[in-house]
């Protein structure tokens, strides 16, 4: 009777660990760059010549809505994406933190342009482009758009992004955040 009960214990642990392991199905976050001291650390991650520390500062998460836009140089679509109302003195004091650095939008694994960090006090982060119809639907799953009728003439069912032979880089693919 005893060795049932240390089976069942071990298998319900099991089943609650492989349902708490479940990741994102479109993880978005945000890297910022690290200090020179830290350049180069185990904690960071190079991108185009500079470091970002591996702990994501945002993602999809801290966000309540967004809204979309035609990148005019290459037909991509940009998003400005909106805080909650709790996390508006969060992004204003990361942003503060880091002015004149870079911060690293990673999206599905891949990373996009990085943006020069000024300091946001009206809670919007914005990314000016290389996002594409499959994005914006997969974050409208996620958060809600300020114009539905707009987006949902972008959404496209599939990703025309082609995936890196390699796969994507598992180092982008980071859930948690920092404090």
């Amino acid at each position: 009777m005893k060795h049932k009960s240390i089976f069942y214990s071990m298998l319900a642990g099991a089943a609650a660990l492989l349902c708490s392991c479940s990741s994102e199905p479109y993880p978005v976050h945000f890297l910022t760059e690290a200090d020179a001291a830290e350049a180069g650390m185990p904690f960071t991650i190079p991108y185009n010549g500079h470091y970002y520390s591996r702990m994501p500062v945002l993602t999809l998460n801290n966000f309540e809505k967004f809204s979309s836009f035609m990148d005019m140089k290459d037909g991509s679509y940009g998003v400005r994406l909106f805080t909650k109302p709790e996390f508006r003195m969060r992004l204003a004091s990361i942003t503060m933190q880091n002015r004149g650095r870079r911060m690293l939008p990673i999206f599905n694994g891949l990373a996009f342009q990085p943006m020069l960090v000024d300091v946001v006090n009206d809670g919007q982060l914005v990314i000016w482009g290389g996002l594409n119809g499959w994005d914006l639907k997969k974050i409208g799953e996620k958060l809600k758009p300020v114009n539905p009728e707009i987006e949902k003439k972008r959404y496209l069912d599939e990703n025309p992004r082609p995936i890196p032979k390699g796969g994507r880089d598992p180092r982008m693919l980071s859930r948690g955040t920092r404090n």
